[in-house]
């Protein structure tokens, strides 16, 4: 993210600040995910990874058992599918809504130090989140996805349906 210059979603106004915290954030996620048996009581204690669910235990995992402490079916006290969907969604929501915050914190401090008028530029989309928060970028955005989706529909269905697949198919194509 720091590489592509979109800094309404950097987390810090610093791209070198802002790389290392994805870094940290990266590598403390995937260690609390994969280690967490070791120092969290869950339905993978000492010996019953291979337990069926009336003879297992909760407690703490063992560096043996690791590899399949992680892999605990929804009636030994894992998550089933809905619930696991249902915390993705809420991950991906909260994730999105930092993003969002931090980055319009941020892009406050950057167009300060290098003194930029967010207003006099009028690209949408990612481009607008160079110099703009995603709060100020949203407006533009639609506004320009309004004026344009029309146009997009009316010629780009058209021109899908001269290269139709049942077209070329059959025969009746134009090309």
């Amino acid at each position: 993210m720091t590489g592509s210059g979109i800094r309404a979603l950097w987390l810090t106004p610093y791209r070198r600040v802002t790389r290392w915290l994805g870094f940290v954030c990266i590598i403390t996620g995937v260690l609390f995910f994969f280690g967490q048996p070791l120092f969290v009581d869950g339905p993978w204690a000492a010996g019953s990874v291979q337990a069926n669910s009336t003879t297992r235990e909760w407690g703490l995992a063992s560096w043996g058992e690791l590899a399949g402490a992680r892999n605990v079916n929804d009636i030994h006290g894992g998550l089933d599918g809905v619930d696991q969907a249902i915390w993705f969604s809420l991950a991906v929501i909260f994730s999105f809504a930092v993003s969002v915050v931090f980055g319009a914190l941020s892009i406050k401090a950057i167009t300060k130090k290098l003194k930029v008028d967010p207003k006099s530029d009028d690209t949408d989309g990612l481009a607008g989140l160079v110099h703009r928060s995603y709060f100020s970028n949203l407006p533009i955005s639609v506004r320009n996805f309004r004026l344009e989706a029309r146009k997009f529909w009316r010629d780009g269905v058209r021109s899908a349906d001269r290269w139709s697949l049942i077209k070329i198919i059959s025969g009746s194509s134009s090309q």
